[in-house]
């Protein structure tokens, strides 16, 4: 994305006698918590670490063929970026998501790296679940605390025709993380009229019958599949009363930050967690900790919002500067509202979901 083609935050920065950029000298503070302009504490970070995707779903990015990785950030700037955050600017929880993650040659080792240098983060990673398999030993070793796996159906045709893989490959990839030892995954599901909404319960009892929580979102109108999402849109309350005809639901509080409303589910013996994330119809802005990195190192305050910072600047000569990094991250986060205004022209695949 272009700055003639989005509105990006403004920045601060001069230009030295020498031509090059320098920046305002700002303090480094022992710890500075990220707070927007609303009051609200930034501490979870969605970390893009590559633009490339083994899967074309509707919903994310229609059209064939695999997306292809940009000029991304190096790992060892993303685990300076992290680290910094995390132990000036008060991180607390770290997402690793893609396009697909576990298509970044190095992603084991990401991990352990960023596990090393931050012991106490929450560490996640959101996958389609496609090489799953071949990994979950090797990410549970490195430091990994749990996973989040995409599954909209658990039909072989469909799952095709929506996503263009394989989901007996998404439940290998399932089983093997169980088996190397990580929590119960969370499974995300997307709704959409026509393809998947007569499968909720299907879905629901093959996760209940695993021990996972399983999550229903709605489809959100950005990026180049806007106008299918639009089309084949299906709300929260369908969703609800789809479950509520099978289950007898009890809200669960919603922890600060918390994007899904969670339930309790029961029916005879059977019990279980349901999540729904709605941000169309009940929307969570208000009370959103977020920041989102992409695999190319633009930072985003906002999913919804096209604007972004550029962060590669603050690597002058190999060197992080600290101060820099400081005038960014605020500015960024400073630029963020409370409501998401659905301007966002990236698609999923970049941002990371």
């Amino acid at each position: 994305m272009s700055n003639s083609d989005s509105t990006v935050l403004a920045t601060n920065l001069h230009r030295s006698s020498s031509g090059t950029k320098a920046m305002s000298i700002l303090p480094v503070l022992n710890h500075r918590p990220m707070i927007d302009g609303h009051g609200r504490t930034i501490d979870h970070l969605r970390l893009s670490v590559t633009s490339a995707c083994n899967l074309r779903c509707l919903y994310c990015r229609p059209g064939t063929g695999s997306s292809k990785c940009r000029s991304d950030l190096s790992d060892t700037q993303r685990l300076e970026f992290i680290e910094y955050l995390y132990e000036k600017r008060g991180l607390r929880q770290l997402r690793l998501t893609g396009g697909e993650p576990l298509l970044h040659k190095s992603i084991v080792e990401l991990v352990a790296r960023i596990r090393n240098a931050a012991p106490n983060l929450s560490l996640a990673m959101t996958t389609n679940g496609q090489t799953l398999s071949k990994f979950a030993n090797e990410l549970r070793r490195a430091g990994l605390d749990r996973l989040n796996i995409s599954l909209d159906t658990l039909d072989p045709q469909r799952y095709e025709s929506l996503a263009g893989g394989r989901v007996d490959r998404v439940i290998r990839g399932i089983d093997a993380a169980i088996d190397a030892g990580f929590p119960p995954p969370k499974l995300n599901s997307v709704v959409l009229r026509g393809y998947n909404d007569e499968q909720l319960v299907n879905l629901t009892e093959w996760a209940f019958e695993r021990s996972m929580e399983i999550r229903f979102l709605e489809a959100m109108p950005i990026g180049p599949a806007a106008d299918f999402n639009r089309r084949y849109f299906v709300s929260a309350s369908e969703i609800r009363k789809i479950l509520e005809d099978r289950y007898h639901l009890t809200s669960i509080p919603r922890n600060r930050g918390e994007t899904a409303t969670r339930f309790h589910a029961s029916r005879s013996t059977v019990v279980g967690t349901i999540g729904i994330i709605a941000p169309m119809s009940e929307s969570f802005c208000g009370q959103c900790r977020r920041m989102r990195l992409t695999a190319d190192g633009k930072l985003f305050p906002c999913l919804l919002d096209s604007r972004f910072q550029d962060i590669s600047p603050c690597w002058q000569h190999s060197a992080f500067q600290v101060n820099w990094a400081n005038e960014l991250i605020d500015q960024s986060i400073a630029g963020k509202k409370l409501t998401g205004e659905f301007q966002q022209e990236s698609g999923m695949v970049t941002l990371g979901g």
